[in-house]
């Protein structure tokens, strides 16, 4: 029992000395959070926005203290809103303070074409159809991406949420994998085949690929985020046309009257190239 009283005043006087001190302690520069300690992968170039910076300010991220247990939650939900960032993977702090943030960043994929205060404009979309910044990007920059072309096309939400309308976010993933192949082939926008239901009646629009001269190819639906084969017979449409332009030139040089129809050539099998030849 005396061993009890004593460990209980040894623990008393812990306790009381950490009462008085222990606000120093935690307020003291190796455990305080300056912004500059805070580490994040560096911004891809096409971001212009000081994600950092922004993030810090908009989160109230200043005189945080890494003894503080719900730092990691803050800084990720902070993170997290970001109309830039796609994802917080992971935060780990350190001593002296540091805190380094894992992320991945949103990627641009096209260019939605609308009608803002009766003059057109261009709004960015990733994959997911997500809003992004059009702020981070030039009149120049912006040709750099595919269009996607939809009537009345706007966004239901501020920039970094969905867009809000199925096509959109269909169209955004054929954009994706025709992103390293479309200037190549000379395409330059996605549009929903004409006399398709509203985004309402079904979320299975069938697309075209024009060139800027009007010449279409069928597109056919957008693959599913989640399905690898869908994804893959995508990839199959898209070596399909890599084929054609290789044996016939780009695309953008054929006449308006010119149709493909990729929805006849769904799979990779080769015999069936042949319906993508002229005179056959």
């Amino acid at each position: 029992s005396d061993l009890l009283l004593l460990l209980a005043g040894l623990l008393g006087g812990a306790y009381h000395t950490w009462q008085r001190v222990g606000p120093q302690i935690v307020q003291g520069p190796e455990y305080v959070l300056q912004p500059d300690q805070i580490q994040i992968p560096p911004p891809p170039p096409w971001i212009r926005s000081d994600v950092l910076a922004e993030t810090i300010r908009d989160g109230g991220l200043t005189g945080l203290s890494i003894l503080d247990r719900e730092l990691t939650v803050k800084i990720a939900g902070a993170f997290s809103l970001h109309t830039w960032v796609e994802e917080v993977r992971r935060v780990r702090k350190e001593h002296p303070a540091r805190v380094i943030v894992e992320l991945v960043y949103r990627t641009p994929v096209a260019m939605v074409e609308v009608t803002m205060n009766d003059r057109p404009g261009l709004l960015p979309v990733d994959i997911n159809g997500v809003l992004l910044p059009p702020g981070d990007f030039s009149a120049e920059q912006a040709r750099d991406y595919l269009r996607i072309s939809l009537p009345d096309a706007t966004p239901a939400g501020p920039v970094g949420t969905p867009w809000g309308d199925p096509r959109v976010s269909g169209a955004a993933r054929i954009a994706a994998v025709l992103s390293e192949h479309w200037k190549q082939l000379g395409l330059y926008r996605i549009a929903v085949k004409p006399g398709e239901p509203a985004p309402q009646a079904t979320a299975e629009a069938v697309f075209i690929l024009a060139t800027r001269r009007g010449a279409q190819v069928v597109w056919g639906t957008a693959p599913q985020a989640d399905s690898r084969a869908e994804v893959q017979a995508a990839m199959a449409k898209v070596e399909h046309l890599v084929a054609y332009v290789e044996q016939h030139g780009p695309l953008d040089g054929l006449n308006a009257d010119v149709h493909i129809d990729l929805t006849q050539n769904a799979t990779a099998d080769p015999r069936t190239a042949s319906r993508f030849e002229p005179d056959e």
